[in-house]
């Protein structure tokens, strides 16, 4: 997740991200996590952003795949979301619809496609070529990737600090924040503190001082 924050920060005006829903337990196709996966797409179906900003949420709580949260707990979750704009309701109906059976057909046969057996993989895809990319590697690994592809070094976006990454992902850790930004623990919760103190961000409850968000 953090490895993706940073390449959709540093090279998302080159590349197009997709999001293919599914959850490690899943990728052989058991049923245990399906209550998570669909929520997960019914989100996406009202926009990339919900679904991308209930992910966090989970990664940064520890959260992701915690056998004992229960339905009730996916829906408190989605509803402290409902500032940003999703439609609880709507979130319901697409739960049950035709809509998403066809979204989730959709992904399964991309991964079926793609034989992908291990997560994380992210897939890089050109006109021309295509290279898939089980695991994770350094983020340099990543960056040769996509020059091979491209046929050229692409240049990145390095105008990013603290507060443009909170304000662009709602909340991140410390740690990514550290990884993004390629600096020093110490360095971010500096200003972490001193952004918090002129209320520009917060530190988000149950997370030990240890992710922060945009203050609202």
């Amino acid at each position: 997740m953090t490895l993706i924050k940073k390449l959709e920060l540093e090279y998302g005006h080159l590349i197009r991200f997709r999001m293919v829903s599914t959850v490690p337990s899943c990728v052989g196709g058991c049923q245990e996590e399906v209550r998570l996966l669909t929520m997960i797409k019914a989100m996406e179906l009202q926009g990339k952003r919900h679904a991308m900003r209930f992910l966090r949420h989970l990664h940064i709580n520890d959260i992701f795949l915690n056998k004992t949260t229960h339905d009730a707990d996916l829906w408190e979750i989605a509803r402290s979301f409902s500032g940003y704009g999703l439609d609880i309701d709507e979130l319901a109906a697409d739960i049950q619809s035709n809509q998403l059976l066809s979204a989730l057909a959709v992904d399964h046969q991309i991964l079926k496609d793609w034989e992908i057996e291990t997560l994380p993989a992210l897939t890089f895809v050109t006109r021309d070529e295509a290279l898939k990319i089980e695991g994770v590697y350094p983020y340099d690994v990543y960056q040769a990737v996509m020059a091979e592809l491209l046929g050229y070094v692409p240049n990145r976006e390095t105008d990013w600090n603290v507060e443009k990454v909170l304000s662009h992902y709602d909340a991140s850790t410390i740690t990514e924040l550290a990884f993004i930004l390629e600096l020093e623990k110490p360095v971010i919760e500096r200003e972490l503190k001193k952004l918090s103190l002129q209320q520009r961000c917060r530190p988000v409850p149950g997370c030990s001082g240890q992710a922060w968000a945009t203050k609202k």
